[in-house]
């Protein structure tokens, strides 16, 4: 598993620790949803067995950061962590006035900035994207990414997985097909706060689902 950070300038080098995690919370009072939203229109034919996966990732506990490990541990793929440009408060309370703030811009079509940038995903066939949902939504800094990252993204196959409390990932699949509506999308992945000790055997049932095995040596 290789992880790796991008800088605007960069195209590929060895990336720092994981971010800081992704609260289960908040998640607001949205009642759990299916886990696997209808993207079946968009399913491709499944990969070859030599593709090549990059895993994208913000987390601000830990949470999506030890599932986005799982599948890169699993797959031997790259991992790159999403980063905002500013770290957010350590105080659960302001961060949740935050994000609710950036929400709020992301709708007005302010996106708040991020510092992770790629320059092409042209090696890749699968990017695989992970976040937490945070009141319902995909987390702002991915759908910040997302947008900024759209025409580069656009022909790819998208494999989502998200960490909430108990919300469903419905609104945050919308999330993500509004952003980069140029992509194809997999079947995805969502684990809450009830299933997240089972993360080891949905993510390898999940990349079965989808159809994806390890790298082979390159």
């Amino acid at each position: 598993m290789r992880k790796l950070l991008f800088f605007p300038f960069l195209l590929l080098a060895l990336t720092a620790t994981a971010c800081s995690g992704d609260p289960i919370e908040p998640e607001g009072s949205a009642t759990e949803q299916p886990e696997t939203p209808g993207n079946d229109n968009d399913e491709d034919e499944t990969p070859d067995n030599d593709g090549r996966y990059l895993v994208l990732y913000c987390s601000r506990t830990s949470n999506t950061e030890g599932v986005a490990q799982r599948i890169g541990t699993a797959l031997g793929c790259d991992l790159i962590e999403v980063e905002p440009e500013t770290p957010y408060d350590t105080d659960y309370n302001a961060m949740l006035e935050r994000s609710q703030q950036e929400q709020a811009a992301i709708e007005a079509g302010n996106f708040p900035p991020v510092k992770t940038s790629v320059e092409s995903f042209e090696e890749y066939d699968i990017i695989f994207i992970g976040y937490p949902i945070w009141y319902s939504h995909m987390a702002t800094p991915m759908q910040t990414f997302l947008h900024e990252h759209a025409a580069k993204l656009a022909g790819k196959r998208i494999a989502l997985f998200a960490t909430s409390g108990s919300s469903g990932i419905s609104t945050s699949v919308s999330d993500a097909r509004k952003h980069c509506p140029d992509a194809t999308y997999t079947e995805s992945l969502l684990l809450t706060s009830g299933t997240l000790s089972q993360a080891e055997s949905r993510v390898a049932e999940w990349l079965s689902e989808i159809g994806v095995t390890r790298e082979q040596s390159r």
